[in-house]
Parts: structure tokens; sequence; C-alpha cells
């Protein structure tokens, strides 16, 4: 039998004792403070785990309400853009309708001025023809000699009344 497998009884019974009290002393000193320390760290490690799952649920949760105020900004922006465009269309018409107003106010008074120029012109050209019928007839009274005297006379005053007609 080799050197090495010649062990005593005695040898074994003291490892076999020196085992025994090894594990006695670290089950009484060192094996409570490991597992309390492995527990402790287990409880921390749940807890930071729920701690996770908790913002992770509350995470979601923020996204599902950011989520749901832009799509609400977006309505509110759509509604308020549109709200702008049909003010812009009722301002525009406003505008025309203004414009329109202005314009037929413009037309009604030009008209009356043109009218009103009109009837002045009328009243001249009324005077004008006047004078010029009294100026013919004193001139054929003064000249009174025959009939071909008399048109020559007419013909001038009509071809008077021409130019200064043109001059005007």
């Amino acid at each position: 039998m080799p050197a090495f497998l010649k062990l005593s009884l005695v040898e074994i019974f003291s490892q076999a004792l020196s085992f025994f009290v090894l594990v006695f002393v670290l089950k009484r000193f060192a094996w409570k403070p490991i597992l309390s320390m492995l527990d402790l760290r287990k409880e921390r490690i749940e807890s930071d785990m729920k701690r996770a799952a908790e913002q992770r649920a509350e995470f979601e949760r923020l996204q599902q309400e950011i989520t749901r105020r832009l799509a609400k900004i977006d309505e509110e922006a759509r509604a308020k853009i549109q709200e702008s465009v049909l003010e812009g269309k009722r301002i525009g018409l406003e505008v025309q309708e203004e414009a329109r107003a202005q314009a037929h106010a413009i037309m009604t008074k030009a008209r009356e001025t043109v009218e009103l120029e009109l009837a002045k012109a009328r009243v001249t050209l009324r005077d004008q023809v006047a004078d010029m019928t009294f100026q013919a007839i004193e001139r054929v009274l003064q000249q009174k000699m025959d009939a071909q005297t008399d048109k020559k006379l007419i013909d001038q005053v009509l071809a008077e009344l021409e130019q200064s007609s043109t001059k005007r």
C-alpha cells in the first residue's frame, strides 16, 4: 500500500473533528452574516427591480399622457387655424363689401358731378346761343339789305359759333 493511503484512525478522527469545528465556527460566525448579506442583496435587487417596473409603468403612463396631450394640442391648433382661415375669409368679404360700397359712392358722386357739369354746360351753351342769336339779329337789323346778304350774315355767325365751340 502506498504511503499516502496509510492513514491512522486518529488522523481521520482529528481531521473530521477539525472539519466539523470549522463548519460549526463558520456556521456560527460567518454563515449567518454571509446569508444575511446575500438576503439583503436579494431584497435590494428585488426592490430595485420593483422600482424599475414601477418607473417603467410610470414612464409608459406619462408617454401615453404626452401622446394624448399632443393629439389635443394638434386638434386645438387645427381648430385655431381653421378659425383664422374663416376669420380671414370673413374679413376679406367685409373688405370687398366696403370696397364695393365705396366704389358705388364714388360712381354716384361722379354721375352727380357729370350731371352738374352737363347742366352747367347746357346753361352756358344756351346763354351763348342766345347771345349769338341776339348778335345775329342785331347785325341783320343793322344791315338789312337783301336775302342774300342775310344768308351771308347767318352763315358768318354760324361759322363763328363753330369756331368758338371748337375752342372750348
